[in-house]
């Protein structure tokens, strides 16, 4: 054996690998993806900016008509001499919509939003709290989870909304649903938002719901949330349109009830 071929004398770091070690080597070395997001959730986001974008092109009465049309508002069960007296902008005329869009409203209002910051805020959250409950659930469990959660903001917003004209649009009660999924995983087990980083999230047992209350770090993180969504409904500091509180608040509820019944690692 020369001195070229014996193992004292090869270059620093050199090493024998064999396919499989080289090829789980170079998955390592790979670089994070810029958006670290299920497919779900970015295409979720896609069409919630793009509806945005195009009624921001649109004409003023497509526009309007849209909006009216998928928005939801507790003045589509009024009577029509209610209605009058809460949009006489109508005419006497009830919503765009008709009676088809008493129960899909509860449901379409969430894919639209009234500015670009609305809709930015939004999708930051989605990415952020809506990704962990994505890849627990799978993209169908999480479809329907925030389709009950958008369901039920949109009817806690009507019951402290009624006869009145207000108009729900955005995906907060549905974002606030996923976020109460996320919330049940980051904390359980006195985990926390920075150890949940270093954790594969798909399969932690969640926190039980009769414990939730007692973790600190999870109330905490609950009474911040509502505390700014508190603080920013009646100050108007981030927007001057109303925050739904309330249609939060239903979502969220909504996602730590639901949780349960469709976790699909409960199963395994």
């Amino acid at each position: 054996m020369t001195d070229g071929d014996s193992p004292e004398k090869r270059p620093f770091g050199e090493v024998d690998l064999t396919p499989e070690e080289f090829e789980a080597a170079n998955i390592r070395r790979r670089p994070a993806p810029a958006i670290n997001a299920p497919g779900v959730v970015i295409v979720l986001a896609g069409i919630m900016f793009l509806i945005h974008l195009g009624l921001e092109f649109a004409s003023y009465d497509f526009a309007n008509r849209t909006i009216l049309t998928l928005a939801f508002s507790p003045a589509r069960f009024l009577s029509p001499t209610e209605l009058a007296l809460v949009w006489p902008e109508l005419g006497g005329r009830s919503l765009p919509g008709g009676e088809i869009a008493r129960v899909t409203s509860f449901f379409s209002y969430a894919v639209l939003h009234g500015s670009w910051a609305h809709l930015v805020m939004n999708m930051v959250w989605m990415l952020a709290f809506g990704s962990v409950a994505a890849r627990r659930l799978g993209p169908a469990r999480f479809i329907v989870l925030s389709m009950l959660a958008a369901g039920v903001a949109a009817a806690f917003s009507m019951v402290l909304t009624w006869g009145t004209g207000a108009i729900l649009v955005g995906a907060s009660g549905a974002i606030a649903g996923q976020m109460a999924v996320a919330v049940r995983l980051i904390f359980a087990h006195g985990g926390t938002l920075s150890s949940s980083l270093r954790k594969d999230l798909s399969q932690v047992p969640p926190e039980p719901l009769r414990l939730l209350f007692t973790n600190k770090s999870a109330v905490v993180f609950i009474a911040v949330w509502l505390g700014v969504d508190m603080l920013t409904a009646s100050s108007g500091v981030l927007t001057d349109a109303r925050i739904a509180w309330e249609a939060h608040l239903g979502g969220f509820l909504t996602g730590l009830l639901v949780f349960g019944w469709i976790d699909p690692a409960k199963a395994r």
